[in-house]
């Protein structure tokens, strides 16, 4: 009779059963679908999402979460895709841009995307094709190139730079001062004494074609005394006007003006350039100070907000504070400090015994009720009216406790050169002050709020040195609040137990430092119980309670400096470099430049202008000898050289008379050589004499500058003057170094002869 109820009920359990577990795997799926998604596995996960949906297409939460994860997927792709693409990795940004467009993605902000990408690519080709042209002076075409960039992505920032450089190029064109040319190529030699000084620049301009214009003011009567040999015309020129106290200013190739060298004359004629700097690192502030002081510029204004400055000066002075600016506009090291402060405690508690009471008060009580008591009714004192208080009571203590806490702070924290940082790891308890002002009426109380840190507090402050040491100083406190108390006037205070260590330290970079030995020890041993019974060696533990308390704490710093950045060291360019005399500024030396004919002794082919002998002056024999030679000069050094491979040579002087001063240049193949430094050579350290070396390294030109300069006993003897550390970066054939101008000084002033030495030639090869 009931099989044919029973069966339709196992028919609903069963479905019921199907239809929960489908329920559990469908949700599952969904899970491990979100989970994927979450990972980064978009296209993964989304299928399994998919595969849900389909299993239960009339599910809308289901749906619905689908849509969602899918749109998370194509926004992530997206955003990656977009980062891609502006650091430059178009490759990737596509295949990425194509995984957002495959899950279903917006097809046309996607398909825009990828549009862009193939423009930055046709841009990037382009971009390549203009720096090309920039490279070999084609600046037109080149920016023809990227204004065609800009017109279709004006935040094209490489495009932007590119421009840049291309109208910093030409404002330069526009700014240098037309160059001096004569018809002479060839050197000249001047031979005047006291010659009136347009007399002599006639004489130039008859044989040199160059046009010489004189202010109202340049004195007729003036005169010059000048012997030369073999110099440049523009050199000749100089030295005529230097001794004058005249100025020239270049009007085009072949047309000079000349002007007295005065204050007022060089307002009137000098050009004055404006240049702005925009500074990103170095405070403007400084910057100021130092321009002031060293080139006592006083057209300059400063802009603190865009941290600029602006300066009106000669185009020498600009020149000077470029490299200035270039030495001081540099990036603050920084420091990451890695610390981990550790706190040690251990606590020790042991309490055994039985406790009884300690004292016991006993009260007379007055059966009539009537106050005071009177001395007749102390007659009848008995048990009945002696109150016993407080209800006497006896505890048994057996207790141990042990507690070991670790306690760790490891934060990393990066700071600037000199500047200080601050850590704390704690609470900030609340300190109420009450104040209370009397008045006519009630006291006013005026409470104020103060906080109180309590903790772990590190303050450190790194200075960065050059050879990535860390000195640092540390400021380790850490405190405790142990009791809370409030005073009379209603002030909450706190007993707070505190441990410091100051210290300094130096570290290299990367080395870690453990400090230790902030150690709190508290041994406290107490006991009570009942006089003389508790004293007993065994029994008395049954009339005695003792407590035992051991608490010890210690505290381990532990730090790890790791330099970010350094501070770079600039360029042998601006950081030492030729700044005029203390009357006038000049991004130059006057010197004398070297002539080819000068070196190679072809005096005559120099074109020479001489005036009369003074009378009385023998006539010059020309079968003389010519003098000895009073210093001589050669090369010492190998014949081959490898690349890669420092090698040194060296200028080898033979000084047959004392030398106090020397100034030399040589010349150098800057495509075969680098240089690594310029030494003194051995000679320059004999003697009982100090002797100072200055050099200057034109690496564009392939020249070197040295100048030597000797105090005490004066040099003399054979020995290495000047030693030149090379790298060799390139191969040649026929490298060679070369002495193209030497002016040997001896005791008081008296120029000595020199004998340049013959080209030293050095094959560079690469193995």
């Amino acid at each position: 009779m009931n099989r044919p109820t029973l069966r339709p009920l196992a028919l609903n359990f069963l479905a019921i059963a199907v239809a929960l577990a489908a329920g559990c795997a469908n949700q599952k799926a969904l899970d491990d679908g979100r989970w994927l998604i979450a990972e980064g596995q978009y296209e993964q996960g989304l299928a399994k999402l998919e595969k849900v949906v389909k299993a239960e297409p009339t599910n809308a939460e289901y749906r619905a979460q689908y849509l969602i994860q899918r749109d998370l997927a194509v926004e992530r792709l997206l955003k990656a895709g977009d980062g891609m693409r502006a650091a430059g990795s178009l490759d990737d940004a596509q295949v990425t841009y194509e995984r957002a467009l495959a899950l279903g993605g917006d097809a046309g902000s996607v398909r825009s995307r990828l549009n862009n990408v193939q423009r930055d690519r046709r841009h990037r080709d382009l971009l390549e094709q203009a720096n090309g042209s920039f490279k070999k002076g084609d600046r037109d075409g080149a920016s023809d190139i990227v204004r065609t960039i800009l017109v279709e992505n004006p935040g094209q920032r490489d495009a932007q730079a590119l421009m840049r450089r291309i109208e910093e190029e030409r404002q330069k064109e526009g700014l240098v001062v037309p160059a001096m040319r004569s018809r002479l190529t060839k050197p000249v030699s001047l031979q005047f004494r006291e010659a009136p000084v347009r007399q002599v620049f006639d004489a130039l301009a008859r044989s040199t074609g160059i046009n010489f214009v004189f202010d109202r003011e340049v004195r007729s009567d003036a005169r010059a005394t000048i012997y030369v040999t073999n110099v440049a015309v523009e050199d000749a020129i100089d030295l005529i006007l230097l001794p004058a106290q005249l100025e020239k200013k270049v009007l085009s190739e072949n047309s000079v003006l000349i002007y007295p060298n005065t204050p007022a004359k060089q307002r009137e004629y000098q050009d004055l350039v404006i240049k702005t700097f925009y500074l990103a690192n170095a405070d403007v502030k400084v910057v100021l100070g130092l321009i002031k002081t060293m080139l006592k510029t006083k057209d300059i204004h400063i802009d603190e907000k865009l941290n600029m400055l602006v300066m009106r000066d000669t185009p020498d002075a600009i020149r000077l504070a470029e490299k200035l600016v270039a030495a001081q506009d540099i990036a603050e090291p920084e420091v990451v400090l890695e610390v981990a402060v550790l706190e040690i405690s251990r606590t020790r508690l042991t309490e055994l015994g039985v406790r009884w009471p300690d004292s016991l008060n006993l009260t007379l009580l007055d059966p009539s009720g009537a106050a005071p008591l009177l001395l007749n009714e102390l007659r009848n004192i008995n048990s009945g009216n002696i109150a016993v208080g407080p209800t006497p009571s006896v505890s048994i203590s057996a207790r141990a406790a042990r507690g070991d806490t670790n306690l760790l702070a490891n934060p990393r924290i990066r700071v600037k050169n000199r500047e200080r940082a601050r850590i704390l790891v704690g609470d900030r308890l609340p300190v109420i002050s009450a104040i209370v002002t009397p008045s006519t009426g009630t006291p006013v109380t005026t409470e104020s709020v103060s906080y109180l840190d309590v903790g772990l507090k590190l303050e450190v402050e790194p200075t960065v040195f050059l050879e990535d040491d860390v000195a640092i100083k540390v400021a380790l406190e850490v405190s405790n609040a142990s009791n809370r108390r409030t005073t009379q006037n209603g002030t909450t205070v706190y007993d707070i137990g505190t441990r410091n260590a100051n210290t300094t330290l130096r570290l290299k970079n990367g080395e870690t430092q453990v400090l230790m030995g902030l150690i709190r020890d508290d041994d406290r041993r107490a006991s009570s119980g009942l006089p003389g019974l508790g004293a007993m060696p065994v029994l008395g533990r049954l009339f005695a309670n003792h407590l035992d308390d051991s608490q010890k704490s210690e505290i381990v710093l532990s730090i790890t400096p790791r330099v970010v950045r350094n501070v770079e060291r600039a360029d042998v360019a601006v950081a030492e470099f030729w700044s005029g005399t203390e009357a006038a500024l000049r991004s130059q030396p006057i010197l004398l430049k070297p002539s080819s004919a000068a070196v190679a002794g072809n005096n005559e082919a120099a074109a020479k202008i001489a005036a009369a002998p003074p009378a009385g002056a023998p006539p010059a024999d020309p079968a003389a000898p010519a003098p000895p030679s009073e210093v001589t000069l050669r090369w010492s050094g190998p014949d081959r050289a490898r690349v890669g491979t420092e090698v040194v040579v060296d200028l080898v002087g033979t000084l047959k008379r004392p030398l106090t001063s020397a100034t030399l240049q040589f010349s150098y193949d800057a495509k075969a050589f680098q240089v690594l430094g310029v030494d003194e050579g051995d000679l320059l350290r004999t003697g009982q004499a100090s002797t100072l070396l200055n050099h200057k390294v034109d690496a564009a030109a392939g020249k070197v500058m040295v100048s030597i300069a000797r105090s005490g006993q004066p040099l003399i003897g054979e020995g290495p003057l000047v030693r030149l550390r090379l790298k060799p970066i390139a191969p040649a054939a026929k490298a060679e170094f070369q002495v193209v101008l030497s002016s040997p000084v001896g005791i008081a002033g008296m120029r000595l002869t020199a004998t340049p030495s013959a080209p030293l030639a050095m094959n560079v090869t690469k193995d």
